[in-house]
């Protein structure tokens, strides 16, 4: 049988508009092949709850929120998809709360007692437990107030501070805070400049290690020197010092008396010393003598005669 162009024109259409919401229910995980329950719960806000949200039980990810609509007398309705194999029993709460501190909503699935079991289509009970950021904000809140008193209490007492220091002591205390400053850069200076010098003064922390070992290497030496010093030190101190030192002045007694006798013309010496005219004939003599001896050594046979043969030659 021949089958006419219009007919198999009506049963493509027909087919496509079937596979078009087969599709189109598909996507909307509504299909009548879904391996999904439906649920519903109500909320008198959501609070920025939005579609796709997950639906979490013990912290495990088991459905997602599918839609929202917004019911008269019951606040907003939130249909739940739920995995099959996920058993919710009576008494089950679906609290809406926020895991992290972007604020992102989740509805969190509290297991019920049971044991009977919830069937799909069924209304779970809601709770709101806020977000991680309410708790946060309710943490911080009696902190902040404690932080607010502490702060105030603080600015008083720097009143007070300020009130008893005065501008006078103030200006003081500015100038040790800058003489402070002054004194924490010259110590940074002098660290830099002994950083610099660090070759110099390892070198003469080296020039010292070997002064120290040449004295050890000196150490028998040394003692040696020391024990001489000491025995010399006990021959003095055994000496008879006071003895010499009578003795000395005893001589220098009688050397000032010979002097005051010389300086009295007393004595050859005196006479030699304090007599002007024997000075100048002793003198004389000395000159004549000394004439005497040269002429001597230019004319010797005038004083000294030698006759080996014949008769003395007269000069």
């Amino acid at each position: 049988m021949k089958i006419s162009k219009e007919v198999r024109i009506g049963v493509l259409v027909t087919f496509s508009v079937l596979i078009f919401f087969l599709g189109l229910n598909f996507l909307k995980k509504a299909s009548f092949i879904s391996k999904e329950k439906d649920y519903y719960c109500y909320y008198s806000n959501v609070d920025g709850l939005m579609k796709s949200a997950n639906v979490m039980v013990m912290g495990m990810t088991v459905g997602h929120v599918a839609d929202m609509k917004i019911v008269p007398g019951k606040g907003v309705e939130v249909k739940l998809q739920i995995n099959k194999e996920v058993e919710l029993t009576e008494g089950t709460v679906a609290s809406l709360e926020s895991p992290d501190l972007l604020g992102a909503k989740v509805i969190s699935l509290i297991l019920g007692p049971g044991p009977a079991m919830l069937s799909a289509g069924a209304s779970i009970p809601t709770a709101n437990a806020g977000g991680m950021m309410n708790n946060v904000t309710n943490e911080l809140t009696p902190r902040l107030r404690e932080l607010r008193g502490t702060i105030g209490k603080f600015d008083t007492t720097l009143n007070s501070v300020n009130a008893v220091v005065g501008m006078q002591n103030q200006k003081e205390l500015a100038e040790a805070l800058h003489s402070l400053n002054n004194s924490a850069k010259n110590i940074e200076q002098l660290t830099n400049t002994l950083s610099k010098e660090s070759t110099q003064i390892t070198a003469i922390l080296k020039n010292a290690q070997s002064f120290t070992a040449s004295l050890a290497s000196q150490n028998d030496t040394i003692k040696l020197l020391l024990a001489n010093a000491n025995k010399l030190m006990r021959q003095l101190s055994n000496a008879p010092v006071e003895k010499t030192v009578t003795e000395l002045q005893e001589t220098i007694v009688q050397v000032k008396g010979v002097m005051e006798k010389i300086n009295k013309g007393e004595g050859s010496l005196g006479l030699l010393v304090n007599d002007k005219e024997l000075y100048r004939n002793l003198n004389t003599s000395l000159h004549s003598l000394d004439s005497l001896m040269t002429d001597i050594k230019a004319h010797p046979t005038r004083y000294i005669n030698v006759t080996v043969f014949g008769s003395k030659k007269k000069s």
